[in-house]
């Protein structure tokens, strides 16, 4: 039946991510830090010049760069050039979008190589650089606000990043450089064409750009920090851009793509396809499938577990449903942003508000998702699905509505 095949094509997702943390908890090799010839390149449209001042320090501290290069729109040019004076060379064109604006200090750049950072983001103090073509930096998430949510985001960016990006490379799989903490060299990234300013997510297009050429990124596993969403509009945002740009680039460069890469840019299909699973369960869904579906989410989030002790990082398991609840009750949104990418229409990129700056929004879908213990009515054996998703919704509307 339909629901059985949805519901056993989510676990393989889910058995895949288990995979990722199990390489995760393979042991780091002890790292050497090597003196690059460097530029930071920093894309900040509407930032505060405080904050991007601060980051700039921070970079400049722990990584000694040649060239630190701000691009800004012309509305924060007098501000920022007030604030940061003559820490970097200040350009604008971030107005155009964080490619056009990356291109624009590629323009500039006489280093050899390349390292992105967003306005919010700086290296850790024992962030060790190393030589190669084309670098992965891993995520540690921060909340400059604290909040319920970004307390939850915070160390589940950190681990989500560890599985992704280290666990992946581990495995010895094809890893695609997250933006902020990519390190390229100058003459590859020319070689490239440069960033494409036609796609959303433009890390991960470079990615699959790059391995048509047969280039291999490598996970260079010092830390990042980046700033995570103060609360769930923001991250809805976040993710429904970030599904879209994965679902584009995927589109674009399919042919690159093995099975496993596939699945990877296709990983926020988790979030719905147990709700497609259950719309179809009326036409019949098997108990087992339930049980291997169920299964592969316990054994993703054992492994996981396992992870964030080898990391210390600590994701309890109320922090763990938070950000549960949060992927449930978003995954219609989800869907549609991806299904938006495959049908090619145009999808609204919004900052992601830093410094503890809200974004307005509406509950619309996730009213949606309380109606679906209607479709247990019709086959009980989908109640369990109903109820993650009914709870996950009625969770974050009750949290939503009290701030």
């Amino acid at each position: 039946m339909l629901a059985d095949l949805l519901l056993l094509l989510s676990s393989a997702y889910h058995f895949l991510g288990a995979l990722y943390y199990l390489g995760a908890t393979k042991k780091r090799k002890e790292r050497t830090f090597e003196f690059l010839d460097l530029a930071i390149h920093i894309p900040a449209k509407s930032e505060d010049p405080k904050m991007l001042a601060n980051t700039i320090r921070k970079v400049k501290e722990v990584l000694n760069p040649r060239q630190v290069i701000l691009v800004v729109d012309p509305e924060s040019l007098e501000a920022v050039k007030r604030e940061v004076g003559d820490m970097a060379l200040i350009l604008t064109g971030a107005e155009k979008g964080k490619a056009h604006a990356l291109n624009i200090a590629l323009k500039y750049t006489k280093a050899k190589y390349v390292m992105v950072l967003d306005a919010d983001s700086y290296p850790e103090d024992t962030y060790a650089l190393s030589s190669h073509p084309y670098m992965a930096s891993l995520w540690k998430g921060y909340a400059s606000v604290k909040t319920k949510w970004s307390e939850a985001f915070a160390p589940f960016t950190t681990l989500a990043s560890i599985g992704i990006v280290y666990g992946r490379g581990t495995l010895g799989l094809k890893v695609t450089p997250p933006g902020s903490g990519v390190i390229i060299e100058k003459k590859l990234l020319e070689e490239l064409g440069g960033w494409d300013e036609e796609a959303l997510t433009e890390d991960i297009e470079l990615a699959l750009r790059a391995l048509k050429k047969g280039i291999k990124a490598k996970v260079n596993d010092g830390f990042v920090y980046v700033e995570v969403p103060p609360g769930y509009f923001e991250l809805k945002k976040q993710q429904s851009r970030w599904a879209y740009g994965a679902s584009q680039a995927l589109i674009k460069h399919l042919k690159v793509l093995d099975p496993e890469l596939f699945m990877y840019l296709t990983q926020y299909s988790t979030l719905w396809l147990p709700l497609l699973a259950l719309i179809t369960s009326p036409l019949g869904l098997s108990p087992f499938s339930l049980f291997i579906y169920y299964s592969s989410v316990a054994l993703q989030a054992l492994m996981s577990h396992k992870a964030a002790k080898v990391w210390d990082i600590d994701m309890s398991l109320r922090k763990s449903a938070r950000i549960s609840a949060a992927g449930l009750a978003m995954s219609i949104d989800i869907l549609i942003s991806m299904l938006k990418a495959v049908l090619r229409l145009p999808f609204k990129w919004v900052v992601t508000p830093k410094g503890g700056k809200r974004l307005k929004g509406k509950l619309r879908n996730e009213y949606l998702l309380l109606f679906t213990p209607l479709f247990s009515i019709f086959n009980p054996v989908s109640a369990p699905l109903a109820l993650q998703y009914f709870v996950s919704a009625l969770f974050v509307i009750k949290e939503v509505r009290s701030e």
